[in-house]
């Protein structure tokens, strides 16, 4: 006897025997429905994606993508509206190899009315400049004005050593009334009247000096002689004082 035909067999496996022929005949299909049940699922998200990348509606267009402005006053490469760069302004594009200036000329620059031109100034400055030069080499011969009431190199007293005041002149760079300009180096004097290159042999402190007239001065009263820097330091002149002087042999 086989077991499935024991009396109790079918209370064993818990239920009915004449049922179970069913349930083998029932499982294949149901095996079956499962390729069905994928290919459905899918083909249902197949679809529901390709809903989803169709095209989006107006306001997630207007979010994701805001309308670009290609030109026109205000745009970034439009022309010269109120935020663009204009002709004068150092953003603009300039030719190649050409400098934009750190100091552009605005467009509405209009020169104030009755301004001097630039070459006017100009020329008021050269005008300026050559009357200081003028004023210059009058101050250096100024002698020339003063000739008259000054005793004539001619009625100076030629023989023997004489005393007068002298002091000491260091205008270094500035031009001599005999021509050149005073160097640091220089050895010289300057008198009112005496001839340009006169030589004059000056005495003090035991020391002896000659040297030429090189330019017109002292012009301060009581004063003969003006020693150049050099001079002075050689004689071991303090600056102001009498010294011992006579013409040259």
């Amino acid at each position: 006897m086989d077991a499935a035909d024991r009396p109790g067999a079918a209370a064993a496996w818990g239920h009915n025997p004449g049922m179970s022929g069913t349930r083998r005949t029932k499982a294949p299909a149901r095996l079956a429905l499962v390729p069905a049940l994928v290919a459905a699922m899918v083909a249902g998200g197949c679809g529901a994606a390709g809903h989803s990348a169709g095209p989006p509606s107006l306001n997630a267009s207007v979010a994701a993508d805001p309308p670009k402005v290609t030109g026109g006053a205000g745009a970034p490469g439009g022309g010269a509206g109120a935020n663009g760069p204009t002709a004068s302004d150092p953003r603009a594009p300039t030719a190649p190899g050409k400098i934009a200036p750190a100091h552009p000329v605005p467009a509405a620059f209009r020169p104030a009315a009755g301004a001097a031109s630039d070459a006017e100034v100009r020329s008021q400055l050269a005008q300026l400049d050559a009357l200081k030069r003028k004023e210059h080499e009058q101050a250096l011969s100024a002698a020339a004005a003063n000739l008259a009431g000054l005793l004539p190199w001619a009625q100076e007293p030629r023989s023997g050593i004489q005393v007068s005041v002298a002091s000491v002149f260091t205008d270094y760079g500035l031009g001599l009334a005999c021509g050149g300009v005073l160097g640091r180096n220089q050895l010289g004097v300057a008198h009112k009247t005496a001839p340009c290159g006169t030589l004059i042999t000056f005495v003090y402190g035991g020391r002896a000096l000659t040297v030429p007239v090189i330019d017109r001065g002292p012009y301060i009263a009581g004063r003969e002689w003006d020693l150049t820097g050099a001079t002075a330091a050689a004689l071991g002149f303090p600056g102001l004082g009498r010294i011992k002087w006579a013409l040259a042999r």
